[in-house]
């Protein structure tokens, strides 16, 4: 399933007609407009497969009137979309977190066929309001008020976008990583049950601890959260869990507890512990975290019959004449974050690329920039994104004898 990446290509003036009609649409008054700063971003112009709409969601929490900070990136191509809801993890630095911080998470579910959301907690970035943290103490705890201080956001946020012409709202996924992934566990278990499915990436709350180490006499507040997460298995919606071995705040012990009380609970949950994730496992949301969560998300979507990446079986013919070296470098390639491309050189074996960068214009230059810097050869792009270029073989027959 999934959006196809041969669409044919919009105008540059069609693109930022859409991206303006959709922020008129949304504003919820000239005031709204002051006081949040809707900015139409550039990157309306970059890509004509997907779009990005820098916004602020016009929200009610507890009765009172809020914006949140959203990055909204979406398919091109007019119509429906489900709605991919995405949310970070908390910081003891709430404005310097922003929704362009998960920009490869909303660009790669735009380019499954998603609507996605990147959105940003109250008193977060650009957001208004005030940092919802009351979670109690170590041994008073009440992660009961904090997490369902996060998902009320978050469902307000869901609802903002619900408003919107071009979303299916049939189909929400939710995506969290950190305080996120256990907020959308929290929402998806509230009675209107308004997610389809949900993905934990290091999901969890901790209070009073530093990396690798955990305050021993924060015991009770990690029961009091494996208890809670234990009630939002009610949901019986699907779930996929991962996480990394070496996360520095929930060890896997931890984890585990968390798991055997959701599925408890009567939740559905897929789950996956990935080797130790370079130094820190808590950072499985970046983009160079796709290589190991990407198959599994993939994965875990196409099982529950929702959009996944496209099949990559286009670049069969292209894997069929490469060394080994290089077929892995392109199935590395095939995982990463989109915006990307791949390039190949005259008279030489290597395969060069360049991911996440936002852009598509942009990752065909610095694909061709890394080849003809490291190769010292000219350079042909041979794909974009999932998009294995018609050119490829005459770019290749160049490449000499092996």
């Amino acid at each position: 399933m999934g959006y196809s990446q041969r669409r044919p290509q919009e105008t540059e003036a069609t693109n930022v007609t859409r991206c303006r009609a959709i922020v008129r649409q949304h504003l919820p008054s000239m005031a709204a407009l002051l006081a949040a700063m809707i900015l139409i971003s550039t990157n309306c112009l970059a890509d004509p497969l997907v779009v990005e709409e820098h916004v602020t969601l016009p929200v009610t929490i507890d009765g009172r009137a809020e914006h949140l900070e959203a990055l909204i990136v979406r398919p091109a191509t007019g119509g429906r979309f489900p709605i991919a809801l995405i949310v970070n993890g908390a910081s003891r630095h709430p404005r310097s977190m922003h929704a362009d911080d998960l920009a490869n998470l909303a660009h790669d579910f735009a380019h499954r066929g998603w609507l996605a959301a990147s959105i940003v907690w109250r008193g977060y970035g650009h957001s208004s309001g005030v940092v919802q943290d009351e979670a109690g103490t170590c041994t008073r705890p009440d992660v009961a008020r904090y997490l369902d201080a996060r998902a009320d956001d978050l469902a307000a946020a869901l609802a903002s976008l619900r408003t919107r012409p071009d979303v299916d709202n049939t189909t929400v996924l939710g995506v969290g990583t950190s305080v996120g992934g256990v907020s959308m566990l929290d929402l998806a278990a509230r009675p209107d049950r308004p997610l389809t499915a949900v993905i934990n990436l290091s999901g969890g709350l901790y209070h009073d601890a530093r990396p690798f180490a955990p305050n021993p006499a924060c015991g009770p507040f990690e029961t009091a959260l494996v208890r809670q997460v234990s009630a939002f298995g009610a949901a019986a919606v699907p779930t996929l869990w991962i996480y990394a071995r070496n996360d520095p705040w929930f060890r896997p012990e931890l984890v585990e507890r968390m798991l055997q009380g959701y599925r408890a609970g009567g939740g559905k949950a897929d789950f996956a512990m990935l080797p130790p994730f370079r130094k820190d496992g808590h950072t499985l949301y970046r983009w160079e975290a796709s290589d190991l969560t990407q198959p599994r998300i993939d994965g875990f979507l196409a099982a529950n019959h929702l959009p996944a990446m496209e099949d990559s079986a286009v670049f069969t013919p292209l894997l069929a004449v490469l060394n080994a070296r290089g077929r892995e470098d392109v199935q590395r390639y095939l995982r990463a974050s989109t915006e990307k491309a791949l390039a190949i050189s005259a008279n030489d074996h290597g395969v060069y690329w360049a991911v996440n960068t936002r852009s598509l214009a942009k990752a065909r230059e610095k694909a061709l920039a890394h080849c003809r810097t490291s190769s010292g050869r000219q350079c042909h792009v041979i794909a974009e994104n999932r998009n294995l270029l018609a050119t490829w073989r005459d770019a290749y027959q160049q490449q000499g004898p092996r």
